[in-house]
């Protein structure tokens, strides 16, 4: 696949989004992650697209062996530093306990059969689960599936999800767990973002220049999903609102909200790829170097920056908004990117190097 530049910058606004939101500076900040979602469905169809004219062994082996050199590296690396640092405060059957789910990359359902559960450290790592749990099964689909029923099988799963979302919400709310934690669990079952994954897929297939405007469809997307969130944020209680979320709270759970309100946000992420691809800019400085350079370290800054924080948080309670909290937001800031930066630079290179010696 042709390299795009605007799509590293995307990559690097879905990071900071999430940074943000974890630093609790931005509410609506969880986004970024739905972001991260959309671009991997298009991504990984483009790349698979391009590999589906080779033999099936040929094209899972080298699939994988670039996924493998991609994502192991810095995620068992993580995991094996922290794990030392756990066992090291003499926490090691707090990690015993998060092991199983953290190596067999199915965290995602932790939340389900262990409620109780530290995310001190591992809290952001359900969504890689969900990526990885994608890439088992979307190679499958894109070999066998021809480009015309692709494009259907796309939309319909765009339609599913939500239905997919509300059956689940139903299950929950049938076991009797409460409004939040129903919304969490089903925030993070694999089926929830299919739409998101469908939408960046669909785009990988279509001819772009076929559609309408990339700045109509994002600003479309955009009004449709600000005028909802007012509504939605004009119905929460007053003592639970909070601006910075737009009326988009992460799990989306009051007034089944978790059903519509990915799919409008998926649909936005959608339409910032499809401006990407077409070489238009949002706004002023859309395309600049230090989008770029966030987006290339985004992997390892996403890694990174949660158990950064949670160390921060064991060790001093701060107020984020406070001339306190912005001074250490600016030292975690600056260690993330520059740990993030080493980690590209010195380590994650030396595999992708090896992305095309694949033995298949």
């Amino acid at each position: 696949m042709k390299h795009v530049p605007a799509l590293d910058s995307l990559r690097g606004i879905a990071v900071l989004l999430v940074v943000f939101h974890h630093f609790k500076w931005l509410g609506i900040g969880w986004i970024g992650v739905q972001i991260f979602f959309v671009l991997s469905g298009f991504l990984i169809t483009s790349i698979l697209w391009e590999q589906k004219d080779r033999r099936l062994r040929h094209y899972l082996g080298r699939f994988y062996w670039r996924r493998i050199l991609r994502i192991f590296p810095v995620y068992y690396g993580f995991l094996f530093a922290v794990s030392l640092a756990y066992l090291s405060v003499g926490e090691p059957v707090a990690f015993g306990d998060l092991a199983p789910w953290l190596f067999s990359y199915t965290y995602n359902f932790a939340r389900f059969f262990e409620p109780e559960m530290t995310w001190r450290y591992f809290g952001h790592l359900w969504s890689l689960a969900i990526e990885e749990q994608f890439y088992l099964v979307w190679p499958f689909v894109v070999y066998w599936v021809s480009k015309r029923s692709f494009l259907r099988l796309c939309i319909a799963l765009v339609m599913v999800a939500p239905l997919f979302r509300w059956a689940a919400g139903l299950y929950f709310l049938a076991h009797d767990y409460p409004p939040v934690r129903l919304a969490q669990c089903v925030y993070t079952l694999p089926t929830t973002h299919l739409d998101a994954f469908a939408v960046g897929a669909a785009l990988s297939v279509m001819d772009s220049r076929k559609l309408p405007s990339p700045r109509s469809v994002f600003l479309g997307v955009f009004i449709a999903l600000t005028l909802l969130g007012f509504y939605q944020w004009g119905l929460l209680d007053p003592h639970s609102r909070v601006a910075s979320d737009f009326g988009y709270p992460i799990y989306l759970s009051a007034n089944l909200q978790y059903i519509w309100g990915y799919t409008l946000v998926n649909l936005l992420g959608g339409a910032m790829i499809l401006c990407a691809v077409r070489g238009v800019d949002l706004f002023p400085g859309w395309n600049n170097r230090t989008l770029r350079f966030y987006g290339k370290i985004s992997y390892a800054l996403y890694v990174c920056h949660w158990p950064l924080l949670g160390a921060i948080g064991r060790v001093h309670a701060y107020n984020p908004w406070s001339l306190e909290g912005l001074c250490i937001f600016v030292l975690f800031f600056a260690t993330a990117t520059f740990i993030s930066w080493l980690s590209f630079r010195y380590y994650e290179t030396w595999f992708l190097r090896l992305k095309d010696r694949h033995p298949f």
